[in-house]
């Protein structure tokens, strides 16, 4: 019986001892209070703060052109980048200040592909082509923004359009820099006025000069220089004896029995233009006359001596262009660039005439050199 109850009470004791003996120390329980090191990679950031709409005047104001950098990103093409601080940079800004901007919704709908950046210290504006919503960041807060439709006055596609211009001239600026001095903005917005293309009367002759490259205007294309030409008038059925002249030498005819056209049977319009009108034209923008021509272009031409008048017959619209992207001046000397498409622009040179400006040159320019951001493309 003794033997019995010494045996329980050592089965007890060890029982007892392995309940409140201490775990392995070779494997701690982990504490609670240190999570897994991947959570905390894992932490949400902080969301940037909301920029207001109203805030955007003063960021446009204060922000330095000669700091900044303007950036076509495109899926399709490395990225290109240029300084900002083209002649008309303010200018821009002040035209974005100027707008009335609202909060641009659905803006994760926006295509990341092609846009315009704009880069400066503690600010980023992009511009997203066809979109037409502006996503502004400074100061750890950003937004999105569109224009709130003004009839008359402005509309979304001026966000994009005025990104455009302004990195056209920066690109422009930065690739045919040279040893003139560049104009200024109001110089750049002068040319701009004397070389447009329409203004409300139409037409205007200088875009003639646009029609065709040469170096020197008694080269010009007459074909080209007269196709858009502002005429004196189309042939209406009361110059019919006139047509009859013009239709010996084109004998366009119609109908089954293959008449003659008449005015009124014509299918496109028949401009006049007066040979001493070209002569005003090309006097007024060059200083030469037709006499002047180093080819004949009453032989290149459309041209009827009875009446010495040239005749065109152009029923649409294309008058020649120069948009202005950059400018040098050197004496009396202006060179004018446009902008640059596929490597190569148009260079227009004008020489100071008196109170006006009169056409020396209009040439093609390649993008000269390049570097490893922007490479000159080879010539076509």
């Amino acid at each position: 019986m003794k033997r019995n109850c010494l045996l329980c009470a050592v089965l007890f004791a060890l029982v007892l001892t392995a309940c409140t003996s201490s775990p392995p120390t070779s494997s701690p329980a982990p504490e609670a209070s240190s999570p897994p090191e991947e959570s905390l990679e894992m932490s949400p950031e902080t969301s940037p703060e909301t920029l207001d709409a109203a805030e955007l005047p003063e960021l446009f104001r204060s922000l330095d052109p000669a700091q900044a950098v303007l950036t076509l990103e495109d899926l399709d093409a490395p990225p290109e980048r240029y300084p900002a601080d083209a002649a008309r940079a303010r200018q821009y800004l002040e035209d974005l200040e100027t707008f009335t901007w609202e909060a641009c919704p659905n803006q994760e709908d926006l295509s990341p592909g092609y846009c315009r950046r704009l880069e400066a210290p503690g600010v980023t504006l992009v511009s997203f082509g066809g979109d037409r919503c502006l996503y502004a960041a400074a100061d750890d807060r950003e937004g999105w923004f569109t224009l709130t439709t003004i009839e008359n006055r402005q509309w979304s596609w001026m966000i994009e359009d005025v990104f455009t211009r302004w990195y056209q001239d920066a690109q422009t600026a930065a690739l045919f820099r040279g040893e003139g001095t560049p104009l200024t903005a109001e110089e750049l917005n002068e040319f701009e006025a004397y070389t447009a293309s329409t203004d409300e009367a139409g037409v205007r002759p200088i875009s003639c000069f646009f029609t065709s490259r040469y170096n020197d205007p008694r080269d010009l294309d007459a074909g080209e220089f007269l196709y858009y030409c502002p005429d004196k008038g189309c042939l209406g059925p009361e110059d019919e004896a006139e047509f009859q002249l013009v239709q010996e030498k084109l004998d366009w005819r119609s109908g089954e029995d293959g008449h003659l056209f008449s005015v009124t049977e014509l299918p496109v319009p028949c401009h006049r233009l007066p040979r001493a009108h070209i002569d005003e034209i090309l006097t007024q923008y060059a200083g030469i006359t037709l006499a002047d021509m180093h080819t004949d272009w009453r032989e290149e031409a459309f041209y009827i001596p009875e009446t010495d008048c040239f005749y065109s017959f152009a029923s649409d619209f294309g008058p020649g262009s120069f948009e202005v992207r950059y400018g040098e001046r050197q004496g009396d000397t202006v060179t004018l660039w446009e902008t640059v498409y596929e490597g190569f622009t148009d260079k227009l040179t004008l020489r100071r005439q008196g109170d006006g400006w009169q056409v020396l040159s209009h040439q093609a320019a390649a993008v000269p050199g390049g570097t490893e951001e922007n490479p000159a493309p080879e010539h076509p």
